[in-house]
């Protein structure tokens, strides 16, 4: 931490469990800027600054110290206020704790201001209840000037973030009130205006379809015949926008339009009572709300995703019940039941997740039956078999997996036999090739994935050579370059691997340039650095490795920090990160930084090394080597012994498909010495290149 800036703003004072709200905190204050008019007014605390940073937030580096560090009393010293992420887990940490003692000590109880994101302020006085509490004691009582904890009962400034509380926005909100002196009411109004001006912006940048719909409160006052007519014209123009714009927009990736097509349409539906509106007008209401939350979720707000999917399930469930045959209804909610479901797979809950794409899978079903020469249902049907595949290898079963992806893609040549080699068929019949690959490779079938993905690679080339600005395509061909270099890496090609991994971090950086809000694309992009890092670390360029590691790391926290409930953004984004982090500090020979660096891991990964992740399982088993690896640098053998153990043993617990890496970990457990010969079948994956010589043999 050498080197920061002698004063910061605010320092965060958070316990380690609850490092992802502090992450997501340390950004928010650090980014947020004041509004114009209000910078230099004068307040008790001074002129408003024109934004609050820099924010202290780094103590990551703790450990099992007695006392708070030089470095810490001395930011503790500098900064203006103390802010408090309070929780169970803060109330009982003694570093929190010490913390707001240290800085109640030097700068009083007025400049602590306090997020409360679980447990009950003041729950150690209610009998029965001592565990909830999420005030530290220098928290709840004044600290005098020697630093001593009175008596004294403190009452600090707090905003809520629990799920009955402010929600994010209005909490981060009252804590820049409370750290630059503004009423909270004059940044409340700023961030109406703000809002009103996007959306006035938005209004400007839409289609002129769009622009029509400013006529329609006008049209309901004209002559009822008029009034029904317009209302016709408004609501098809609604359909248009919904179903053919949609398709148009989507290749161009601009989630801020899309947006405003969802909104507008849920701006002429609020106007009108729900009970008075036809099933197609609800259908089309539904549809609505699925764009809106399809949006929010490419911006990483699941939550709010989720609350419309289940409005929007909740409106297409009745529909249904009141007209079971129709196959529009059905294929409404048979939508609905997706999103529902593809919510609770992203966050790895995979029992509601089987549930609802289940029901998708069977009403997909039910429009076939209905009319077997629909390609719309076909289509449906295929989506289906493709989502439960994916969700069977999520759970670690890639040969069930396979069997859905076999299916899928006997129902896309059967979609191309019909209407001909459609682009968009194409595209569809290229992903189902993909996840194919990645069921093949969990079958250590990486010879077969790898062809997959050529394959898979080509469909997207020659696609793009139509339409070059595809935004989708692009994405996927990014994808796509992304696991082939990981397979050509198993293979030990580590060039070939280094060449590809470069080519789809580039492929993707285009992408984000254009919309740095999608979280999927930063989400990619994240997996892109990964796997370029670990090929400069398999060909020995520890400086390049580095500085793809780096990138890695600030993104995987920017996407972990924003939502932490997304399973797959950390095991198998922010994890891989963290353990190469450790193994280039290892190969550096930096051991005494490299042994806290991976008993950090340890610890915050410790929920996911039951994960059925690919990626979470080799991160955790590279880890045990690279802690031996150091172990015996330090000379500790007992360490380094008992690590090794710990490896052998975890992959002994192992079951279902893995790919080649984990053989190559068998291999080096089995003889770690680089100079022997490749075992017979033994795995082409370099790992000695990554845990560098052995330290400790049996």
């Amino acid at each position: 931490m050498a080197g920061r800036a002698s004063t910061y703003h605010a320092f965060i004072s958070y316990s380690h469990a609850d490092r992802a709200t502090a992450r997501w905190l340390h950004r928010a204050l650090e980014t947020y800027r004041l509004p114009r008019r209000l910078v230099g007014r004068p307040t008790a605390l001074g002129p408003v600054p024109p934004n609050l940073s820099p924010i202290f937030k780094d103590r990551e580096e703790l450990g099992a110290a007695a006392d708070l560090s030089a470095e810490l009393r001395s930011a503790l010293d500098g900064s203006r206020f103390l802010v408090v992420v309070a929780s169970p887990d803060a109330a009982r940490s003694r570093w929190v704790n010490e913390e707001i003692r240290v800085f109640k000590q030097r700068h009083g109880d007025a400049r602590v201001l306090v997020l409360v994101v679980a447990g009950e302020p003041g729950a150690s006085g209610m009998p029965g209840r001592e565990t909830e509490e999420c005030f530290p004691e220098a928290l709840r009582f004044h600290v005098d000037g020697e630093g001593r904890i009175t008596r004294q009962p403190a009452e600090p400034v707090a905003a809520d973030l629990r799920p009955h509380g402010d929600g994010k926005r209005l909490a981060s909100l009252k804590l820049v009130a409370g750290l630059t002196g503004l009423r909270l009411d004059d940044l409340v109004q700023r961030e109406a205006q703000r809002r009103q001006k996007r959306l006035a912006w938005l209004a400007t940048a839409a289609t002129v379809g769009m622009l029509a719909m400013g006529g329609m409160a006008l049209m309901a006052r004209q002559a009822r015949d008029e009034a029904q007519h317009q209302r016709a014209q408004a609501e098809g123009l609604i359909e248009f926008m919904l179903t053919d714009l949609r398709r148009k927009l989507e290749p161009v990736g601009r989630l801020d339009v899309m947006d405003s097509v969802g909104q507008r349409a849920m701006a002429y539906y609020g106007q009108q009572q729900p009970a008075r509106l036809d099933a197609d007008a609800l259908g089309r209401r539904s549809r609505a709300l699925l764009l809106v939350g399809e949006v929010r979720n490419l911006r990483g707000d699941l939550d709010g995703a989720l609350a419309t999917y289940r409005q929007a399930a909740d409106t297409t469930a009745e529909q249904l019940r009141r007209d079971p045959g129709n196959p529009q209804r059905i294929f409404d909610h048979a939508q609905s039941e997706f999103w529902v479901g593809y919510i609770a797979w992203q966050r790895g809950d995979a029992a509601p997740a089987r549930r609802h794409l289940g029901r998708y899978l069977a009403l997909a079903g039910r429009l076939t039956t209905i009319d077997p020469a629909n390609v719309d249902w076909l289509v449906e049907r295929v989506y289906a078999e493709t989502n439960l595949g994916a969700l069977e290898l999520s759970e670690d079963r890639p040969g069930e997996a396979l069997a859905h992806f076999d299916r899928a893609l006997d129902g896309w040549l059967e979609l191309r036999e019909r209407s001909g080699d459609a682009p968009e068929h194409a595209y569809q019949f290229a992903q189902t090739l993909a996840w194919q690959a990645d069921a093949r490779r969990r079958m250590g079938e990486s010879v077969a994935a790898l062809e997959l993905r050529r394959d898979e690679g080509a469909l997207y080339r020659r696609l793009l050579v139509d339409d070059p600005k595809n935004t989708k395509i692009r994405e996927a061909l990014s994808i796509s370059l992304v696991r082939a270099a990981q397979l050509e890496l198993e293979r030990g090609n580590d060039a070939g691997g280094a060449a590809l991994a470069r080519e789809g971090v580039a492929t993707i950086e285009s992408l984000r340039a254009q919309d740095p809000a999608n979280r999927l694309w930063l989400e990619m992009a994240v997996k892109a650095a990964n796997v370029h890092a670990e090929s400069l670390m398999l060909s020995h360029d520890w400086a390049g490795a580095a500085e793809a590691n780096a990138r890695a790391l600030a993104d995987a926290n920017a996407l972990v920090g924003g939502d932490a409930s997304v399973t797959a953004w950390r095991t198998d984004g922010l994890l891989p990160a963290r353990w190469m982090q450790a193994a280039i500090l290892v190969a550096r020979g930096d051991h005494e930084a490299a042994a806290p660096a991976l008993d950090r891991f340890a610890r915050d990964f410790a929920p996911d090394a039951d994960a059925t992740s690919p990626e979470a399982r080799f991160g955790w088993l590279v880890a045990k080597l690279l802690a031996a690896r150091n172990a015996g640098a330090l000379d500790d053998d007992a360490a380094a012994a008992r690590a090794l153990e710990e490896a052998r043993a975890y992959l002994a617990s192992l079951d279902g498909g893995q790919d080649a890496r984990f053989r190559a970990v068998a291999d080096w457990l089995a003889d770690p010495d680089p100079r022997s010969p490749r075992p017979e079948g033994g795995a082409d994956y370099r790992l000695t290149a990554l845990i560098s010589e052995p330290t400790h043999r049996r």
